[in-house]
């Protein structure tokens, strides 16, 4: 006689319950963590046990499970580890997660540009000559995307050692890699990461939601990033959910790598007929010269003559549904799922779509994603917190944000709370809002904007 409401009964053979029809094909599956896979008390200790099975698979110290997404582990990592005022180096090209981080923090950014590629338009890492952990404030921390959206990554180790050596945090960002850990010394823990968090529902075989922060070595307390999960947790968590990052921490472990193998191998594959195909350049470590995801495919299309929106509509029309699309690029997330099957039909696809698309070569159009330099003027919590008033985007200009303007996906900011809208952002806004979602902003259409009503610049 306690919760959930539909008392893990729609699973059993019993004669038909309330709503049978509609219920119980959809619920019979959930089962709580309290009351359900433990007692009230936790006295089995199962999810403890399997965080920390997690935590000696990936070479960390400490774990948590999450059901809210990398999107909870970001906040959590950020709140855990940076404090109001404090300022934090962060990687312009991190998920909005991360600038909600900043807002339950309170932390000051000074946002990090990625370098980007001169041909692909696309980030190509953090570069660690972009980044100095010194200033008026006390710098804390450096947060970093890797993998990037588009599958490139930064070279950790190196950023770690740059971080270790002023005792600052190294935070990442790995929610696009979680199979990195399971690939001997690619994760991000391996290359000297202090917090990290990461998607088990991407690239893996989690549930939609799941994900884990970790953490390893001396700079942040396990008990102190557990706050920060506490914090953004719910206190009803499913055990189905948390159980599939456990299950799928077991059938990597199981297949000792073997799935990995068939499966890069097939992507590599990919790569090469992919740039075969006449204006398609498949991106890879030879020709963008930074590590990229080995299970990332992103290909760049402005040879072709039309556009990576236009193939990812029409491949969307023949049910493959691609990751991401821009003007010059889509991009493509392969899991352990996939096969050289599906990997194969994949290509076949995409073949198909552009020789039906093709027109006359056009100049690159890269996106205003990657490129966005924001003028910060006032924390984000504070433009979060302030009083507003809205106005007409265009009329806004030189006024500062207090919400975000998120292209979704990749979900990557082209403006934030607390930076000046300037024309450069209005424009990017309305280019991208003509292809894909503008997401998080208080009017759908993004012709209005709010905006702090009174400014005292810091």
């Amino acid at each position: 006689m306690q919760i959930p409401g539909h008392k893990m009964r729609y699973g059993s053979k019993d004669a038909e319950l309330f709503g049978d029809e509609f219920l119980r094909e959809v619920i019979r599956d959930d089962v709580p963590l309290q009351g359900g896979a433990d007692d009230n008390f936790f006295s089995g200790r199962f999810l403890e046990k399997a965080e920390q099975l997690w935590a000696d698979a990936v070479g960390a110290d400490h774990a948590r499970f999450l059901v809210g997404g990398s999107t909870q582990g970001n906040i959590a990592a950020l709140a855990s580890v940076v404090a109001p005022d404090i300022e934090v180096c962060i990687d312009r090209t991190s998920h909005r997660s991360a600038h909600a981080g900043l807002v339950v923090s309170g932390a000051r950014p000074r946002w990090i540009l990625p370098k980007i590629h001169p041909d692909f338009g696309v980030p190509v890492g953090i570069e660690p000559s972009a980044i100095d952990l010194r200033g008026s404030y006390a710098t804390y921390a450096l947060f970093v995307t890797s993998p990037a959206y588009v599958g490139t990554m930064s070279d950790l180790a190196v950023l770690a050692e740059l971080c270790h050596a002023q005792e600052s945090v190294l935070i990442v960002d790995q929610a696009w890699g979680a199979h990195l850990d399971f690939l001997g010394d690619r994760g991000a823990h391996a290359q000297g990461a202090d917090v990290v968090t990461t998607s088990v529902h991407k690239a893996l075989t989690g549930y939609s939601q799941t994900a884990v922060t970790s953490l390893k070595g001396r700079r942040v307390l396990p008990s102190t990033l557990s706050h920060g999960v506490d914090l953004t947790a719910t206190t009803s968590p499913s055990a189905t959910l948390l159980a599939s990052i456990d299950a799928t921490r077991l059938a990597l472990q199981e297949d000792a790598g073997h799935r990995f193998a068939l499966v890069r191998e097939a992507v590599h594959d990919a790569r090469s007929q992919l740039s075969q195909i006449p204006g398609v350049i498949a991106l890879d470590e030879e020709n963008l010269g930074c590590e990229v995801d080995p299970l990332k495919v992103t290909i760049f299309v402005p040879e072709t003559g039309t556009t990576g929106t236009e193939i990812s509509r029409e491949l969307w029309a023949r049910g493959v549904g691609v990751e991401a699309a821009d003007a010059d690029t889509v991009i493509m997330t392969v899991s352990v799922a996939d096969d050289p099957q599906t990997i194969g039909e994949l290509v076949e696809s995409v073949a198909a779509v552009v020789a039906g698309l093709r027109s006359n070569p056009r100049a690159p159009a890269p996106a205003a994603t990657w490129q966005v330099n924001p003028e910060v003027v006032i924390t984000p919590r504070e433009a979060y917190f302030a009083h507003r008033r809205r106005l007409r985007l265009r009329d806004a200009i030189g006024e500062v944000s207090t919400e975000q303007f998120c292209p979704y996906p990749p979900g990557v900011p082209l403006l934030a709370p607390g930076e000046q809208v300037t024309p450069e952002v209005v424009e990017a806004i309305e280019i991208a809002g003509r292809s894909t979602r503008m997401a998080y902003c208080s009017d759908p259409s993004a012709e209005t904007i709010e905006v702090v009503a009174d400014v005292t610049e810091r």
